[in-house]
């Protein structure tokens, strides 16, 4: 009776153990979409972003944070849509002043950039011997390096869903400056975090080159 216990067990408890291994696919399944749809990470190419990001530094955007759904069809029941953002309704926020973004390069949408929101729609910008002003005041830059341009630049007012983004080392950033504004829809994320180059190789995304 022992003994055919035994085989009763066993035979039990093959099916429970396929039935976890298939659940714990399924749930690997979900959690590899989830990341592709929220997160990328990609790593720095060049020194555009000194001192905040340096050369192979990894880094991971968000891709969920600026998502956004197209209101054109029914945006005169949206009162509450900000016009300098089109028919653009955004789930959390769009990107601000200061934050640091990952986009498509507008005359190449296949490379990859990084750089720093200083103007949003709206906003008048200026740049004066390489000090900028927005809405004619001038903006705190703690993130500079003490060595800047001495560029000039505007002034422009950025349109509706376009953005002004600058590279910190103003010195060597091929940004704004050169080939105006991005949109909305060259946006792919906010730089979340960056991490090291060697976690980068271990990351389970396939990860792009930022300049």
């Amino acid at each position: 009776m022992t003994i055919l216990s035994g085989f009763i067990k066993s035979d039990n408890a093959k099916p429970k153990l396929f039935r976890e291994i298939i659940e714990t696919a399924i749930l690997a399944g979900l959690i590899f979409v989830v990341l592709q749809v929220t997160v990328q990470n990609y790593q720095v190419e060049g020194s555009s972003m000194l001192p905040t990001l340096n050369q192979g530094d990894c880094v991971l955007a968000n891709k969920f944070i600026y998502s956004s759904i197209d209101t054109t069809d029914f945006a005169d029941f949206l009162p509450t849509i900000d016009p300098h953002q089109g028919d653009l309704l955004f789930t959390f926020h769009p990107p601000r002043r200061g934050e640091i973004v990952i986009f498509e390069y507008p005359n190449d949408r296949k490379r990859h950039f990084v750089k720093r929101v200083i103007g949003v729609p709206g906003d008048e910008v200026r740049i004066q011997n390489g000090t900028v002003f927005v809405n004619q005041s001038e903006i705190q830059e703690p993130y500079l390096d003490r060595s800047h341009s001495s560029s000039n630049y505007g002034p422009i007012i950025i349109g509706t869903g376009e953005y002004f983004v600058l590279g910190d080392n103003r010195l060597s950033s091929n940004d704004s400056r050169a080939w105006g504004t991005i949109s909305n829809k060259h946006i792919i994320g906010k730089y979340w975090f960056r991490y090291s180059s060697f976690l980068c190789d271990l990351a389970p995304i396939d990860r792009g080159n930022l300049k």
